[in-house]
């Protein structure tokens, strides 16, 4: 395996430790910053786009009005004073996050930076940043801790707005390794499944639905297979026409029930789709759906680790010119 592939499953693995650091971090005299607001906006790019989607079910969860945007989507929606917008950047480098906060900004709106960097350049664009503790030491590999330290981040924001959350917040600071050992084991079976020449598909709904995005989006930075982040309802309205048999696909859920059992068995023996379903282990003890996501997130990111290697463990770098395409940093 090479240097790079070795780099990225090093920020997989030391989620174990760096979701408690950031948890057991975030100072709580921030939550002031969003309760008096009216609205909340939350930006971002790439994963940090997911990183916002899960905020916004976060704080949706205990009553604040929250949306999440990609960032120039920003110049369509109204802000005054009223408003903070949460521009999420792992590496404070982002473009279009920089230039959103700089148009919120100039709208009247608060910003607050949620950042793995403090001396990024995001930190120019706020006086109140957010830090996560993502222990790594390059944001040029495929981010993993970066995401879901975001991710618990806001949760314990959330947490102290609202009891039911801080369980499962104390939970995620014991359960690192438990959780690593079974993200590993779920990614290798992920590996197992999918191979190149069919699309895959990340089906899920509600907070686990970000766990399918950030799949989809680790699947396709490799270029192995072509992922595809699908809502649970919208595959089964249109999406499933489409289907070949031998198609892939991953079924991604809190926990499984009734419902679950009999999505599955369309999957497999309806549509004929190679299929397995990702649900959160009863042995880590996490009550809400915002909680489970965080573990199939680690899933999802092993999956797509043990894919390439499995059909490209001599990948050097992503492809380019492809990164390069776009000026994104």
């Amino acid at each position: 395996m090479t240097k790079f592939l070795d780099s990225c499953y090093e920020v997989i693995k030391v989620q174990e430790e760096s979701i408690a650091d950031t948890i057991n971090s975030v100072d709580v005299n921030n939550v002031s910053d969003i309760t008096a607001k009216k609205r909340i906006v939350l930006i971002g790019a790439g994963d940090s786009y997911a990183v916002s989607e899960y905020g916004k079910w976060v704080f949706g969860s205990i009553g604040l009005n929250a949306i999440s945007l990609s960032p120039p989507e920003i110049m369509h929606f109204p802000m005054d004073s009223e408003t903070v917008v949460i521009g999420v950047t792992a590496s404070g480098r982002s473009l279009s996050t920089l230039d959103a906060l700089q148009k919120a900004r100039s709208k009247g709106a608060e910003t607050i930076v949620l950042t793995d960097d403090p001396d990024g350049k995001a930190s120019e664009e706020t006086s109140n940043l957010w830090v996560t503790k993502s222990k790594v030491d390059s944001y040029n590999v495929s981010p993993a801790s970066p995401t879901t330290t975001a991710m618990v981040y806001l949760l314990a924001i959330a947490s102290e707005l609202e009891s039911k959350l801080q369980t499962d917040l104390k939970q995620l600071t014991k359960i690192g390794k438990a959780m690593i050992r079974w993200a590993e084991h779920e990614g290798k079976v992920i590996a197992k499944l999918v191979a190149p020449g069919s699309p895959l598909y990340m089906i899920s709904d509600g907070p686990n639905h970000v766990a399918a995005q950030i799949g989809m989006m680790k699947f396709n930075e490799f270029g192995v297979v072509k992922g595809f982040a699908a809502l649970r309802e919208d595959f089964c309205h249109h999406q499933n026409l489409s289907i070949n048999d031998d198609d892939q696909a991953l079924l991604i859920s809190g926990k499984e029930d009734s419902d679950d059992k009999r999505y599955m068995k369309v999957l497999t023996d309806v549509l004929n789709m190679k299929a397995h379903h990702i649900h959160t282990s009863e042995e880590f003890g996490l009550k809400t759906a915002l909680a489970q996501t965080i573990p199939n997130v680690i899933a999802l990111q092993m999956g797509s680790h043990f894919t390439v290697r499995r059909y490209n463990p001599d990948m050097e770098w992503f492809r380019m010119p492809h990164a390069k395409a776009f000026r994104i940093y």
